[in-house]
């Protein structure tokens, strides 16, 4: 079992983040957390190895790049990257299965943010975690208005 408030991620020897630098809240410019939210009711467990990947974060390399994402006080921070606005939040904690998610919310402040979809926002975030954070070739889920 994983104790997140021990664990110093590692860089992994192989794999698509071989040079990654660990993102941190300073890497860019951030909003706080928004006041209107919601639960997102998110649910997933991470092997250890995914979970170091996931703290990492991710640090936008150029204008294409749309998300900002940092680990902190064991919440991993999704930011919108052009506005900084703070969009998705997940508290993880170490478990005998592996690392998984015990809270989590979404931003609902209309002018941050216009998604209203709660199901649309549970497969962003998996889309996010699985393509940008953990580099598996996965599909994004299309918005309501596109289905």
């Amino acid at each position: 079992m994983m104790s997140l408030s021990r664990i110093r991620p590692r860089l992994p020897l192989h794999g698509h983040a071989m040079a990654k630098k660990r993102a941190t809240q300073s890497s860019w410019r951030t909003s706080p957390p928004p006041s209107a939210r919601e639960s997102l009711a998110f649910e997933a467990v991470f092997t250890d190895s995914e979970a170091e990947l996931m703290m990492l974060g991710a640090i936008p390399a150029d204008m294409d790049d749309k998300w900002f994402v940092y680990f902190h006080d064991g919440w991993l921070h999704f930011h919108r990257s052009w506005t900084g606005f703070h969009i998705y939040a997940l508290r993880l904690d170490g478990s005998p299965g592996g690392v998984r998610v015990t809270d989590s919310w979404v931003n609902r402040d209309p002018d941050q943010y216009s998604s209203t979809d709660t199901a649309y926002d549970r497969q962003l975030l998996r889309f996010l975690i699985d393509r940008l954070l953990l580099g598996k070739d996965v599909n994004a889920p299309f918005p309501p208005q596109e289905r």
